[in-house]
């Protein structure tokens, strides 16, 4: 390996420049040691392609990153996954500059594509940065406190998971990046980032559920001590509170299975999407970037007939990837949509047991006092239970329509 560039550590506050309109991209191998890469690259690290090539990719990582982000990606890529982030480097001669960067696995080793980032998150991103770093240093940054930790980031901002968080970011950037460049979307595409808007809902939809449902299940409890107090022991109303328990645990245990837990069909759904949009908007900038080569044969490392084939490769493939990804989103909505009508008809069951412990409320009158009470919180759980699985319904359906439409057009 060849001896890594001295790197400055005066001009620490200053950033380095590049424009908007510009890309770059590094290649490397498994070990993460750098075998290519263009002339941006090269130019805003300032460290001499002799020296760039063949050092590892580190050589460029500025001591403000949270190790928690790399030791993430890190483990994402070893699985073969693609990831995102948003990343602090460091120049030859002291200076930073931050990218959004899009790392791919790829035969032999890892692709990264970096743009500017502009978007209004970003500066809420290296607020929760600093923060993550100064935690580093307290307690350490082994690979499960690392990935609660971002997820923690994620949930902040309304996802369940690190990844689908940096596949809105993605979007986020890449919207900007046209907006402010004068470009206008494809129509397609943007109905695909448009997703990330019903996906979060679905999230907030499906956190509230279970919210709901949990502190359901407290009533039930509360009625048997109501009845201990006002009738002998297996009268009504302590049949009608059993019987409620009853049938709400197996309702809870179905509804758990597909919106709560690891691997439930909401979080399924969720990534499926995330993937398809993160993959396409890898092979825009990829499919960019080569435009950007035809032009400027001179600004690649190495040979650029093979450099260009390898990325067109990584280009098609992101494709191909995400359709597959949406083709099993498809599926995944419409299980969630089916089991969502599901469980609002079980629903109706408990909605009969309800109305009984109103009649017996009704036929104790003044002494029913604290049944009526309950009964009450019944019914302002089961409308908004209710109410929340009618809404994921509509959520997957036009998530559903979304990647079927897109689909359909990119046929």
């Amino acid at each position: 390996m060849r001896a890594q560039s001295p790197i400055s550590t005066s001009n620490t506050e200053i950033e380095i420049p590049f424009r908007l309109d510009e890309l770059f991209y590094s290649r490397t191998d498994k070990r993460g040691v750098i075998s290519a890469g263009n002339s941006v690259f090269q130019r805003v690290s300032g460290i001499e392609w002799e020296r760039l090539v063949g050092a590892p990719h580190k050589i460029v990582r500025h001591s403000d990153m949270p190790q928690s982000v790399f030791r993430v990606l890190w483990d994402w890529i070893g699985k073969g996954e693609p990831i995102g982030a948003y990343v602090k480097n460091r120049g030859k001669d002291g200076g930073f500059y931050w990218v959004y960067a899009m790392i791919l696995p790829i035969d032999g080793g890892y692709l990264s594509v970096r743009l500017k980032p502009s978007s209004e998150g970003f500066e809420k991103i290296r607020a929760s940065y600093a923060k993550l770093r100064a935690r580093e240093s307290e307690d350490g940054f082994d690979l499960d406190t690392a990935s609660r930790r971002l997820n923690d980031i994620a949930a902040q901002h309304g996802f369940r998971h690190y990844a689908e968080f940096m596949a809105f970011t993605m979007g986020q950037e890449i919207a900007e990046r046209d907006r402010a460049l004068g470009r206008e979307q494809e129509v397609q595409t943007k109905t695909l980032l448009g997703l990330t808007t019903a996906l979060e809902r679905a999230g907030a939809e499906q956190n509230a559920l279970l919210r709901s449902f949990d502190a359901l299940q407290s009533i039930p409890n509360n009625m048997r001590l109501v009845a201990s107090r006002l009738e002998p022991s297996g009268g009504p109303v302590s049949t009608i509170s059993e019987n409620y328990k009853a049938s709400s645990i197996g309702i809870s245990d179905r509804l758990r299975s597909f919106v709560g837990g690891d691997g439930n069909l909401c979080e399924k759904m969720s990534r499926e999407v995330a993937n398809a949009i993160f993959l396409l908007g890898a092979a825009g900038i990829i499919d960019e970037m080569i435009a950007m080569g035809d032009q400027d044969r001179a600004s690649i490392v190495l040979d650029w007939s093979v450099e260009r084939e390898l990325l067109a490769k990584v280009s098609r493939d992101c494709r191909e990837k995400a359709r597959a990804a949406l083709r099993s989103g498809v599926d995944v909505a419409a299980s969630l949509s089916r089991s969502s009508a599901d469980i609002r008809r079980q629903m109706l069951g408990l909605d009969t047991i309800r109305v009984l412990g109103r009649v017996e409320c009704g036929r104790m009158r003044e002494n029913g006092g604290g049944l009526s009470a309950a009964i009450d919180q019944l019914d302002t759980f089961h409308d908004d239970i209710k109410g929340r699985l009618a809404a994921l319904m509509g959520l997957s359906e036009t998530i559903s329509s979304g990647m079927t439409s897109y689909l359909r057009h990119a046929a």
